[in-house]
């Protein structure tokens, strides 16, 4: 497996990856499939432009991306100091492998060398134990729960917020 941050020209594979994520587990995600599926390549590919407070990252088996995990800084002066980690998924067909443990330890290293980020938020749904699990495991603590956070199909989810403090 190849760990790396992902560039324009990966953007046919991301947004491959991304919709089905988006389609397979709605709940996960703020995003939703018909939010992102008529986004243009030139868009996407855009968004994947590296920078040095913000990365998208991919694990590849071979030339197949299987998993996704992204940061970015906040935009807001005040909040500059915060980044905020955002689309976890790794394909079902490669879970169980340690590649959301890869993903997330990459996008805490990319952080900790972007210019004044001092801590990494991130935001999972609540019922997900395995996500809540590793994100603990990694040093990311729960700051709070949010009742009905997500609303997929008329059906309400809460959200458990989480800080990693660099």
């Amino acid at each position: 497996m190849e760990i790396r941050v992902l560039t324009p020209d990966d953007a046919v594979a991301f947004q491959v990856l991304r919709l089905q994520a988006l389609s397979e587990d709605p709940v996960a995600f703020a995003s939703s499939y018909e939010d992102e599926r008529d986004t243009p390549l030139a868009t996407v590919a855009e968004r994947l432009q590296p920078a040095a407070d913000r990365a998208i990252v991919g694990a590849f088996d071979g030339a197949a991306l299987v998993g996704l995990a992204a940061w970015h800084r906040e935009e807001m002066r005040k909040l500059q100091h915060k980044g905020f980690v955002w689309g976890v998924f790794v394909a079902p067909s490669h879970r169980g492998r340690g590649l959301a443990r890869s993903l997330i330890e990459a996008v805490i290293g990319l952080a900790r060398h972007a210019p004044g980020i001092r801590q990494l938020n991130l935001t999972a749904y609540a019922a997900n134990r395995t996500a809540i699990g590793l994100y603990e495991s990694l040093g990311f603590v729960i700051y709070g729960r949010e009742p009905a956070a997500i609303c997929v199909d008329g059906m309400l989810h809460d959200d458990v917020h989480m800080s990693l403090r660099l």
